[in-house]
């Protein structure tokens, strides 16, 4: 069911839901088969539950009244107990199976999400505190999945199994029943709302957390450099504290929750003895010298009462599970709602062959008036400017300007821009994205990388689709080659096999951007886009880096952004971008900044 149907279905329940219920209820309903499924297994644990009762109930009085037994009642009483189990167990393998489903769909959609967002995903976190949110969160609707959401049914089913089987045995019984269960529900809510904010704080705190540790990662070398590790781990040490502190907080509501329904669940079961018990003697106030029900349907009570409060005290366990759930589903939200600004649109018949052509013949690139703007401010002032096939363009500017806007706007992360972008004649909005996308290589500051080998970096999304092969190991070399990477690739003792970590451990600045490069190469890309390549690298590094460029990127339309403190000398054009638009430089003035 979708999330509009969720929301037709609440007006006409009138009942009001949140958000985060609404998108926690659209989960559990991909997998209503397996639920159902757990719901006929729990239909048969209820009857199995209460014919044990009566089984043993029958057993345990003849053995005290008659000092014998029925054996064919102690029988029915093991397989009634048998087939509870049994029941118990399947319900518990389905749910989990169906928890595991909707999770691991749910971090598939939310990456793919992620992915399609590109740099804008930015906008609601850092990667680590995303990453958090793909995992740690994800994994927090667990127990919402796998318990919470079965035991809502099982708290209806049962009492209401046990409340027919007491009532034509003892209406005092069943009014104690009625009375007591609202108790353990209306504190189990109390609580689960202290705990549901409890549980935001431990996000956010675990989110806080994740992102100081990517970046004393990330910048450890720097820290050692500057003698500031003492600080950096202090302030780490601080997080974690907090982190601890919202922890334990968390647990202490949870513990509160348990010992209170344990208490309640408790005095009610006693005041049941108590009453059966004083009824057996005959010593009840207002019943002396006579006992309102016999052993048997003393014992039988007295072996319901524990199972009716059990589900009510199960879900007063499992109810901070849904308010943590809830809480992740908040920060989860967030992602899903977010729009995407840029997804392939569709292409009417009449234009597929002009578009095929745009993407596999890149004749120019055109941008008349282009500008973008956000909460009323620039982040690209009117631009208007051309790139032609085959010319490589140098974009400097102030920080702050919208080099990297204008990298977004190409690759197709942002489509809220004003102003005309053309792409071989064809408005952009008309091209597929996919294919668009597929004739860009895309060199970032930092290269992102997993962990694996340099072959598995190197082929990374490469092949696999619409019959592409996967390069070859001539071509792998050849690209090595026209990289500057074949040197110190070949030295390593594993060579291309050589294991690389996500920050590129045991290589330098200026060969994992030569890395990069050959990964761009190996792309077969028409069109390559780089923002400051050189960042971070030494003047010396930084020369060679643009040097590999040089030879690398003959051929290719390229766009490469780069401050003036990294000329490019060998660029066909050199744009000046700034707040009041874009400025070409003419040759006088580009060899004027060069020098």
């Amino acid at each position: 069911m979708t999330r509009e149907k969720e929301a037709k279905k609440t007006r006409r329940t009138g009942r009001i839901k949140t958000p985060e219920a609404v998108f926690l209820g659209s989960l559990a309903n991909q997998q209503s088969a397996k639920y159902r499924f757990a719901q006929i297994a729990g239909v048969v644990f209820a009857v199995s539950l209460v014919l044990q009762a009566w089984a043993f109930a029958n057993v345990f009085s003849d053995m005290a009244l008659q000092q014998s037994f029925s054996l064919s009642l102690l029988v029915v009483g093991l397989l009634a107990l048998l087939v509870r189990a049994l029941a118990s167990y399947s319900r518990e393998r389905i749910c989990t199976s169906a928890s595991r489903d909707i999770r691991y769909g749910l971090r598939r959609n939310i990456v793919s999400h992620l992915t399609l967002l590109g740099p804008a995903r930015l906008r609601i976190e850092e990667d680590a505190a995303l990453s958090t949110r793909v995992y740690e969160q994800i994994d927090a609707l667990d127990d919402f999945f796998s318990r919470y959401k079965p035991q809502v049914f099982m708290v209806t089913l049962i009492p209401c199994v046990i409340l027919l089987s007491v009532v034509s045995i003892s209406w005092i019984a069943f009014f104690v029943f009625m009375m007591t269960a609202p108790l353990v529900i209306i504190f189990m809510i109390f609580v689960g709302h202290k705990a549901a904010q409890a549980n935001r704080r431990q996000f956010n705190v675990l989110a806080m957390l994740s992102n100081q540790f990517m970046d004393l990662n990330q910048g450890l070398a720097e820290l050692k450099r500057l003698h500031r590790t003492s600080q950096a781990r202090e302030r780490l040490s601080n997080s974690a504290a907090a982190y601890q502190k919202t922890t334990m907080g968390v647990l202490v509501l949870a513990f509160l929750s348990t010992a209170t329904l344990e208490l309640f669940a408790s005095l009610s079961i006693a005041m049941i003895a108590l009453y059966l018990g004083l009824g057996l003697l005959e010593v009840l106030p207002w019943q002396v010298g006579s006992s309102p029900v016999t052993l048997t349907q003393a014992m039988f009570l007295l072996l319901l009462a524990p199972e009716f409060y059990l589900p009510l005290r199960q879900l007063g366990n499992d109810y901070h599970a849904k308010q943590k759930a809830e809480a992740a589903a908040t920060d989860l939200l967030e992602i899903l709602h977010h729009e995407i600004l840029a997804t392939p649109t569709h292409v009417d018949s009449a234009t597929e062959n002009d578009n095929a052509v745009a993407r596999d013949h890149i004749t120019s690139i055109r941008f008349q008036d282009l500008s973008w703007q956000e909460a009323g401010r620039y982040r690209l002032a009117p631009i208007t400017a051309e790139i032609a096939q085959g010319e490589r363009v140098w974009l400097s500017g102030e920080s702050g300007v919208g080099k990297s806007s204008l990298l977004h706007l190409l690759l197709g992360f942002e489509d809220a821009y004003d102003g005309q972008f053309l792409v071989g004649g064809l408005p952009f909005s008309q091209l597929n994205l996919a294919d668009w996308r597929s004739q860009l290589a895309w060199l970032p500051q930092t290269p992102e990388w997993i962990n694996g080998s340099i072959r598995r970096n190197l082929l990374l999304g490469l092949g696999g689709k619409e019959g592409k092969e996967l390069p070859n190991e001539d071509e792998i070399h050849t690209a090595l080659k026209e990289s500057q990477c074949d040197g110190f690739v070949y030295a390593l003792p594993d060579g291309l096999d050589t294991k690389l970590t996500e920050l590129g451990s045991g290589l330098s600045g200026g060969q994992m951007q030569r890395l990069s490069i050959a990964r761009a190469l190996l792309s077969k890309a028409n069109l390559w886009l780089l923002d400051e390549p050189c960042s971070g690298l030494d003047n010396d590094t930084a020369q060679a880096v643009l040097d590999t460029l040089k030879r690398a990127s003959k051929g290719k339309t390229l766009l490469i952004v780069s401050h003036d403190t990294h000329p490019i000398l060998w660029a066909d054009k050199h744009w000046s971008l700034t707040k009041g638009g874009l400025h070409e430089q003419s040759r006088k003035q580009h060899g004027e900044a060069i020098a």
